[in-house]
């Protein structure tokens, strides 16, 4: 923490620095254009004054040559910007200071089609404000944030996740070539250009294909243009040359007004603008640090960099040259030299063609590229995570032959701070058995589900566990914690937890033939919509599925009664946690909770307790 928070020290003395030469620049612009305003106004008025002009012309070569070295210094503030946001958003990240960070959530839509559970995530704060993905993510840009996503969110599979987990452990110790990738991903995510537009279109159908004739009469129209006046020079007629040159350039004003609107959008994709091209160009060029090994990163750089005719540097570099072109366009300098070229040659038209070369060429690599970039980000973001939390453990991955266990040893919360956490050992399975959680309201209960479920993901994802060792097979989250009714779709209380508890049954039911992996439930409070006898024989049930598939989980209650089912009592490793009653000096009761978890049943409740604490007791 202490190093982000010199290295905003030492930004923000840059950033007064570079702020006191911008200042000067400015009022030297002001003093070039007065300067050169009056001088040429009164040269030219008066004639006494004549030489005037010559400093007034002067005066207009420093005002441009000062506002290209002003655009210079205030581009450097714009860096600096940026990467005072970069070294925020690591430093909040360390403080819980959510507020601070950005939010990114994926449409359920999205979810469902690349294997990330709505309800889990929802569960378990995996997006949204003060979630885990506010905590693991550092990435900018679409690719980054989407891959991230599916590996926080998606199936924990030991060998995918112990190959990332070698990868981050390489990259932890880059720290400056990290903060140099950071920045990058946010400068090029500043920009207009969207890679998902892109990669679609350098996969999709070319426009001059269907339209060769365009391009023939681009390339034959300026030499009609030059044609026309040699002829009209010869025969020494201006009519000839006016209708001739009037013809091309009505020609090619309709085919730009009527044929040429579509060129526009896509150019706005595949090129957006020359800036967002090189951005994406440096981006694609900070693979080149990426170490030989271990592999995933070594292909990460062989697809990004390596190849020098179709790697995505050279893609990317080849592309520069359409950008340039297209430019011309949104040149203030430049932007007659357009007109003419557009009038005379249909510029556009050679523009696209240059384009459509190149798509030729890499559009096959692109998606590649893309996802190359968006591991390349993930990796870097969960590195952050391994370079800030060095004492966090790396998850062991038992294989399939191996009892299907989750044990952990000082298992925390990662989303809570280092002050505010409380560790425990946890062990859940084997299957056939089920950790039976119990304790008193606001215990802790539901915190330790979610911390292992949290450490289940951060573990899928390669990334460093919250906890001393944390020991587990591949498997797959189903959760039951925060279930909501809903009028509008007239699903009461109780019948959304069935719905949910059908969905984490069937889930296992779908995973009990895939012997390599199988599935941790993590059920809170469930079936609290009914009566008490009849929520006893619903959940032992439901548990009853869950061990037939091989399953392993977790259950909580504070329901005392629970415990003593016989099915319960026969698969049940129950545990608990306690709270402390003590009064205080005015002789008030005061609750207290340590968040240890114990072995055995809770020989506590706290109810009746918190409602006289409130307020709402027992009439005297």
């Amino acid at each position: 923490m202490q190093r982000y928070e010199d290295r905003l020290q030492v930004l923000q003395e840059s950033r007064e620095a570079c702020k006191q030469v911008d200042r000067r620049w400015h009022i030297a612009r002001l003093l070039a254009f007065f300067s050169a305003l009056g001088c040429l106004f009164f040269g030219y008025v008066s004639e006494g004054l004549a030489p005037l002009v010559w400093i007034g012309w002067g005066s207009v070569i420093a005002f441009l040559v000062i506002i290209t070295l002003h655009q210079r210094v205030r581009d450097e503030l714009e860096e600096i910007r940026r990467a005072r946001s970069i070294v925020r958003r690591l430093l909040s990240r360390l403080q819980r200071r959510w507020d601070r960070l950005p939010l990114w959530e994926p449409s359920e839509s999205w979810m469902e089609s690349h294997g990330v559970s709505a309800d889990v995530a929802d569960d378990l704060d995996l997006f949204g404000r003060g979630s885990l993905f506010q905590l693991a993510s550092v990435a900018s840009t679409g690719p980054g944030l989407r891959t991230l996503a599916k590996w926080l969110g998606g199936p924990a599979e030991g060998d995918s996740a112990d190959a990332r987990a070698d990868a981050i452990e390489v990259l932890a110790p880059l720290r400056e070539e990290r903060q140099t990738f950071y920045l990058l991903a946010k400068r090029a995510a500043d920009g207009t250009a969207e890679p998902d537009r892109f990669v679609e279109w350098a996969g999709g159908e070319t426009f001059l294909d269907s339209r060769r004739w365009m391009l023939t009469w681009a390339r034959l129209s300026p030499l009609v243009f030059v044609g026309v006046f040699i002829v009209a020079v010869a025969m020494g007629s201006l009519p000839v040359l006016l209708i001739g040159w009037g013809a091309v350039v009505g020609i090619n004003v309709l085919l730009t007004v009527l044929q040429l609107g579509p060129v526009q959008d896509i150019f706005s994709v595949a090129l957006s603008g020359r800036g967002d091209v090189e951005g994406y160009s440096q981006l694609f060029a900070t693979a080149e640090h990426l170490p030989d090994s271990p592999e995933s990163l070594a292909a990460i750089r062989k697809t990004l960099v390596s190849d020098p005719d179709r790697s995505a540097v050279a893609g990317m570099r080849q592309l520069q040259t359409a950008a340039s072109m297209a430019s011309l366009r949104h040149s203030g300098i430049l932007f007659i030299a357009y007109v003419i070229l557009q009038a005379v040659a249909l510029w556009d038209v050679h523009v696209l063609a240059v384009l459509e070369k190149w798509q030729a060429k890499h559009g096959p690599q692109v998606t590649d590229w893309f996802s190359a970039l968006g591991s390349m980000e993930a990796f870097m973001s969960l590195a952050a995570l391994r370079d800030e939390y060095p004492d966090w453990g790396r998850a062991t991955w038992l294989d399939a032959s191996q009892a299907g266990t989750v044990e952990a040893e000082q298992l925390g919360h990662p989303l809570l701070t280092d002050q505010a956490r409380v560790s425990n050992d946890v062990s859940i399975g084997p299957p056939g058995t089920v950790l039976l959680v119990t304790g008193s309201n606001m215990s802790g209960k539901s915190t330790m589900l979610r911390s292992v479920g949290l450490n289940v993901m951060l573990a899928s994802a390669g990334a460093p566990v919250c906890a001393k060792k944390f020991q587990l097979p591949s498997l797959e989250l189903s959760t039951s914690i925060r279930v909501r009714d809903s009028v509008r779709e007239g699903v009461s209380f109780y019948m959304a937890e069935l719905k949910r508890l059908r969905a984490v049954v069937e889930h296992a039911r779908r995973l009990q033939s895939m012997p390599e992996r199988r599935v941790l439930y993590l059920l809170d409070e469930i079936l609290q919509g009914t009566n008490n006898r009849e929520r006893q024989i619903a959940v032992a049930r439901v548990l009853g599925h869950l061990i037939d598939t091989g399953a392993i989980g977790a259950i909580s209650t504070h329901d005392l009664d629970l415990a003593d089912d016989p099915l319960l009592q026969s698969v049940a490793e129950p545990v608990h946690f306690r709270e402390t009653i003590e009064q205080d000096a005015e002789g008030r009761d005061t609750m207290t909770f340590d968040y240890v978890m114990h072995r055995g049943v809770t020989p506590t409740t706290n109810a009746l307790r918190l409602l006289e604490m409130v307020g709402l007791g027992e009439k005297k």
